[in-house]
């Protein structure tokens, strides 16, 4: 992957030098690591993205951020997500019900990492809240979901 370094000279048409004002905000992220089909993955890191709205798995998940205010709030735009293409592995231990592989065998799933932000100040109930509609969407018995700490969110003023 390129990465280009910008001067301040060289900031780009209508776009401010360095040393603009930034905006600071308290957030949390929610990561959820959410399977899908191994043909949206393949199409998606072929660049279709709109493969993600097709599969039926991550369609669910994409009903939650919609319906749920104050995810993924960016004042100017909503329901902002970032998804990062992966895999993840497991072994299925007995006990389980697992909705992929079965007891003792090792599996490896084409999963997606969804990150998202919500307002540090939510309180824990309608945080709570939040959490439980995304493990009750989630298709696997025991959902990955990460809530960080409060971390500072930066953007132009």
């Amino acid at each position: 992957m390129a990465t280009t370094t910008f001067k301040p000279t060289e900031a780009g048409e209508g776009r401010e030098p360095a040393g603009a004002v930034v905006r600071r905000r308290a957030v949390r992220t929610i990561k959820v690591y959410w399977p899908v089909a191994q043909t949206t993955l393949t199409s998606c890191a072929g660049g279709d993205l709109d493969a993600l709205r097709a599969d039926p798995s991550f369609a669910a998940l994409l009903r939650v951020l919609e319906t749920s205010p104050g995810l993924g709030d960016f004042g100017l735009y909503d329901d902002v997500f970032e998804v990062s293409l992966g895999a993840e592995g497991f072994t299925v231990r007995p006990g389980a019900r697992p909705s992929l592989g079965s007891v003792g065998g090792r599996v490896l799933s084409p999963t997606l990492a969804v990150t998202t932000y919500v307002d540090a100040a939510v309180d824990d109930d309608a945080l709570t809240q939040v959490l439980a509609r995304l493990a009750d969407a989630h298709p696997w018995e025991i959902p990955v979901i990460e809530l960080s700490a409060p971390l500072e969110l930066v953007s132009r003023a």
